[in-house]
């Protein structure tokens, strides 16, 4: 699952506002951006690629750790 906080935390931590990351994600309204980041609709993977080429971080970072830890177990397994 996609970490919206974890999302929300980043924009806010580097002082950027919905209706700039909406168009970093090609966007044309804040609404599109903001239904995502508040986990109305969620985001694509080609969203979470953008958002983490952007900030310059992993695309890892933007799933909750109990998703990661459910594919971790899931490659164990195979």
């Amino acid at each position: 699952m996609i970490d919206t906080n974890y999302i929300k935390q980043l924009r806010i931590e580097n002082h950027y506002s919905q209706i700039e990351l909406s168009r970093i994600l090609g966007f044309k309204t804040a609404e599109k951006y903001s239904r995502r980041e508040n986990g109305i609709y969620n985001f694509k993977a080609q969203e979470i690629f953008l958002l983490a080429k952007f900030y310059g971080i992993p695309m890892e970072k933007f799933f909750t750790r109990k998703c990661a830890n459910s594919e971790q177990i899931a490659a164990k397994s195979n």
